[in-house]
């Protein structure tokens, strides 16, 4: 099994003595990704990278069908993958630019496909790189875009100048492309419209003939053979130019969306576009005329390329990976074995077989909704559709079989065949969904922005606890001094805490001479879960356990964990699949 990982590990419960245990850790086929990019590689057919939006990267050598990571671990947390191009000239080569989840920037480039990289530029505060182009004059030029406008490097990226910064306008670079017959001419697409060089950078145009004022500029495609006729995409459908940008022409006809992320012309087959949007993909058969949607309407489509080699297409998604077709698009073949970023955001045992545990996969497209795990082997029981996005609890129910009940911001439902189909409730609880708990209380308790309610008549109603707070804003599972849970709900009125039985109020303390003063025992309640990497020690604690497990590797984005018979554990993340430890 390729995703196989051995590390001799410690793990021990830490309330009694530690102990080194030989241990495996296992990553179980939850394959999915938000795919931001591909790049083609120009001298080995069916090689093709991909970059994520978890700053990871993936080869293929199989024409996209099965992936693997460049390099062991987390490539560049904290950022999303903006740009990635194979040399033309070098083998083995790859640039790449880099963007802050929240703030920075970089540029990379690897010479061994990706299993090391060197950092060629950096920006710490300014998101600089949202865009990466490359061509030869004739060494290595490479130009980034980002929200301060462009920047171009002449020497492989080792020193950088500002371009354009005289032109209005020219900022919140979203898209670059150098005309492909000549190095000089440079296009760079913006929030609100499009921009040309064509002595380098030292003097910019707006090239917005024919485009709305707000048209932000995704991508760049040219024909190969008369590199002034354009295309690109938009957030309002597609533009045309025949004459390299003097002059758009917009065009939607067939459209189900407006929101384009890419367009691509398919290079062995005349006439015949591709767009990429939020709402399927988009294919033309008459050079852009019309268009007609030849994807599910659910898919998001967030990148395209074509191989000129193969004709194959490749379209990225996301959550749901990579999908390919060679009949330009008109089935798709999913292709994300090997991509290790689905989103677990929940995970509970089965009460009644606990070597089951039920999972949600969150934001995975068709692959959302409600799996199992049964040591390694996974898959989506779920058949009813169900939100992007749910919490989790189970119990057992009078005749003592297994009810599922799940939570979303569009309400409660309940499955009583593990997890095939769900059945809103009759009578709907008031109130939107704050949160969900299961275990350890007996039943299901349901936290809405009107009040607290307990499941009853095996889920199929939840009935109000009496003396709960009427506008709950936010609530959270406590471990009593006592051992015992606590309920802790905010509203406008303060903090309440119900021990199963009764509620009270509750104030933080307050600092008074020097010391906390508290109001009662409770005060020292402590969070029911948790689960954290601290300096590479995984350590989950629930209801007064602790384990501390070796991580399986670092940076992981932990959801939640769940444990079964034989010292199993589950650890679900929300961007790194689902583990299994197994001592």
């Amino acid at each position: 099994m390729k995703n196989k990982l051995y590390i001799v590990l410690a793990a021990s419960f830490l309330t009694s003595a530690s102990a080194l245990v030989a241990a495996t850790w296992w990553r179980l086929p939850v394959w999915g990704a938000e795919v931001r990019v591909f790049g083609i590689d120009p001298f080995e057919a069916g090689r093709v990278y991909c970059g994520t939006s978890r700053g990871n990267f993936y080869g293929s050598t199989d024409g996209g069908a099965t992936w693997t990571p460049l390099r062991s671990g987390p490539a560049f947390p904290g950022y999303v993958v903006s740009g990635l191009i194979p040399d033309p000239v070098v083998r083995e080569r790859l640039w790449a630019s880099l963007e802050g989840q929240y703030a920075g920037g970089l540029v990379v480039r690897s010479d061994d496909r990706g299993e090391t990289w060197t950092v060629l530029a950096q920006w710490k505060k300014s998101i600089a790189t949202r865009a990466l182009a490359l061509t030869f004059d004739p060494g290595p030029v490479l130009a980034v875009g980002g929200d301060d406008g462009v920047r171009i490097s002449r020497d492989g990226g080792v020193t950088w100048a500002a371009t354009g910064s005289d032109m209005p306008g020219l900022s919140q670079v979203e898209s670059l492309a150098f005309d492909p017959s000549d190095p000089k001419t440079l296009y760079a697409g913006t929030w609100r419209q499009a921009f040309r060089t064509r002595d380098g950078g030292q003097s910019w145009i707006r090239i917005a003939e024919g485009m709305v004022l707000d048209a932000t500029v995704y991508a760049w495609d040219f024909d190969r053979s008369n590199p002034r006729d354009v295309w690109v995409s938009t957030c309002g459908w597609v533009y045309h130019s025949p004459d390299g940008g003097d002059h758009w022409t917009r065009f939607k006809t067939g459209f189900t969306n407006r929101r384009s992320h890419a367009v691509r012309r398919d290079p062995n087959r005349p006439g015949v576009l591709y767009a990429a949007t939020v709402g399927g993909l988009h294919r033309s058969t008459d050079n852009g005329e019309t268009w007609s949607r030849v994807s599910r309407e659910s898919l998001v489509v967030t990148s395209l390329e074509v191989d000129r080699k193969s004709g194959r297409l490749y379209v990225g998604t996301e959550g749901e990976g990579v999908f390919y077709s060679d009949d330009h698009g008109q089935t798709l073949e999913s292709g994300s074995v090997g991509l290790a970023e689905g989103r677990v955001s929940d995970l509970v045992p089965d009460p009644s077989e606990p070597a089951r545990v039920f999972f949600f996969r969150a934001y995975g497209g068709e692959e959302s909704g409600v799996w199992e795990a049964l040591g390694m082997r996974v898959r989506r029981v779920s058949i009813d559709p169900l939100p992007p996005a749910a919490s989790l609890a189970a119990f057992r129910d009078a005749a003592e079989k297994t009810v599922l009940v799940l939570s979303s911001s569009s309400g409660v439902r309940f499955s009583r065949d593990g997890g095939q189909h769900w059945s809103v409730l009759t009578a709907a609880p008031p109130g939107t969904p704050i949160a969900l708990f299961g275990a350890p209380f007996p039943t299901p308790i349901l936290v809405t922005s009107a009040g607290v309610f307990r499941a009853t008549d095996g889920a199929r109603r939840f009935d109000a606890i009496p003396g709960a707070p009427a506008a709950p804003a936010a609530a959270e599972l406590l471990l009593g001094p006592d051992g015992q849970p606590l309920l802790q709900v905010r509203s406008a009125e303060g903090l309440e805490r119900w021990n199963g039985q009764i509620w009270s109020p509750y104030r933080p303390g307050v600092l008074k001479g020097g010391l906390f003063l508290r109001e009662s025992a409770s005060a020292s309640a402590v969070s029911y879960s948790t689960l954290e990497d601290i300096d590479g020690t995984l350590v989950w604690q629930e209801g007064g356990k602790k384990l501390s497990l070796t991580a399986p590797r670092p940076g992981l984005a932990l959801a939640a964990a769940a444990s079964a018979p034989g010292g199993l554990v589950y650890v679900g993340t929300t961007g790194d699949g689902l583990y299994l430890f197994e001592p």
